[in-house]
Parts: structure tokens; C-alpha cells; sequence
């Protein structure tokens, strides 16, 4: 199976950083509007340190291997059954080995909607996570960027080049370790008719602890 957790911190840091890219917006019509006060955080950064993208990533690795886990003994099985076919081939009547070939080509169907479906269930669950975590984040940058006279605040993922050294990012790094240090993570995704032909997904494996 490949890795459902690879890029984690990547892809988390890229949907939230729309978020924030403006807080708050420079009236657009104002007369003599004052020059723009641009504040710095390091978005990445903090999907990659923050206490609560920690615990997320640490959760999701923990039940990757669960449901590696998991597929690996039903691959095993399947490959054990299938040993078992080829040697009673010689020995079947056609209709039979038919018959017999076609229920271990379910069993491998199966297997395969399974893998989907756990990989539907980690998308879910990482998605989820940062749904949880992107208001309190958003929320504590506007709040850091009034307290500070910011009127835009910039990702520094998307900044080339910069004078202004108004870095907010350990503030806001500290007040959200403060709010949010932790976040569950919800595998249990909701069914989806494509996944599970209309019903409820199975419920995620255990992981050990």
C-alpha cells in the first residue's frame, strides 16, 4: 500500500494558507487610506511544529500501520488460497475450478474496495483534523495581527522577497500549543455509495499501542 501520510505537513499547511493570506482586508474604498502594516507567519511551519499537527500526524501514522497491517494478512490469505487452487487444478473437473476461481476473484475484488476504502477513511480523517484546526488558527492570527497594527498578514511560503520583519510566527506557534494542543482524529468517514455501495464503512482496525 503506499503511504496515506506522506506530505502531510505539506498538504495541510497549502489549505490552510488561503485562510489567512488577508487579515484583515484594507477597505477598498477608503479616502487617504493609510499605508498597508504586512505581518509574516510561517504556515508551514506551523502545520509541521504545532503541538495539535503533531498529534494529528502522530494518530494518522498509527493507524497507517494498523491498516497496513490489516491488508497485509488478507493479501497473505489470498496468496495462501490462491497456492491451494493451482495445486488442486490437475484434480477438479473445469466447472468446478471455474466456479472456484471465480469466488477467489471476489475475494480479491473485495480486497481491493478495501484498501480504497481505508484510503478514503485517512483522507477523511486528515481532512476533518484541519477543519478542527484552521478557525483556532485563524482566529489567533487575526487576533496576534491587531494586537501588532498588522493589516495583512502573508504566508512566508509565498513571500520571495520581504524588508518588513514583522515575524508573528512564534506568537502564534505559542497561543495555539496554549488552545489547541491536541486534536482527535476521527477515522470513521461516512459512507459514500461508490466506496461501500451505500453502507457504512467497516470500522478502522485497532493500531497497537
Amino acid at each position: 500500500m503506499r503511504s496515506f501520510v506522506k506530505g502531510l505537513a505539506l498538504g495541510a499547511g497549502l489549505a490552510l494558507t488561503a485562510g489567512i493570506a488577508v487579515v484583515p482586508q484594507v477597505p477598498a474604498y477608503a479616502e487617504e487610506a493609510e499605508p498597508a502594516t504586512i505581518a509574516f507567519v510561517d504556515v508551514p511551519r506551523i502545520m509541521r511544529d504545532s503541538a495539535a499537527a503533531k498529534s494529528v500526524r502522530t494518530q494518522l501514522e498509527r493507524q497507517e500501520k494498523a491498516y497496513e497491517a490489516e491488508i497485509k494478512a488478507q493479501t497473505d490469505k489470498l496468496r495462501a488460497d490462491e497456492d491451494a487452487l493451482k495445486k488442486q487444478r490437475a484434480s477438479m473437473a473445469a466447472d468446478a475450478f471455474a466456479a472456484k476461481q471465480k469466488e477467489f476473484q471476489a475475494k480479491v475484488d473485495g480486497l481491493r474496495q478495501q484498501v480504497e476504502r481505508r484510503r478514503q477513511q485517512m483522507s477523511f480523517a486528515q481532512d476533518d483534523a484541519m477543519k478542527k484546526l484552521e478557525p483556532v488558527f485563524n482566529q489567533i492570527v487575526a487576533e496576534v495581527a491587531k494586537e501588532v497594527g498588522a493589516t495583512v498578514v502573508l504566508d512566508t511560503a509565498r513571500v520571495l522577497v520581504s524588508s518588513n520583519n514583522l515575524d508573528i510566527t512564534e506568537t502564534v506557534m505559542s497561543r495555539l500549543d496554549a488552545k489547541l494542543p491536541t486534536i482527535t482524529v476521527n477515522f470513521n468517514a461516512p459512507a459514500t455509495p461508490a466506496a461501500s455501495g451505500g453502507g457504512a464503512l467497516p470500522p478502522p482496525p485497532r493500531p497497537n499501542k
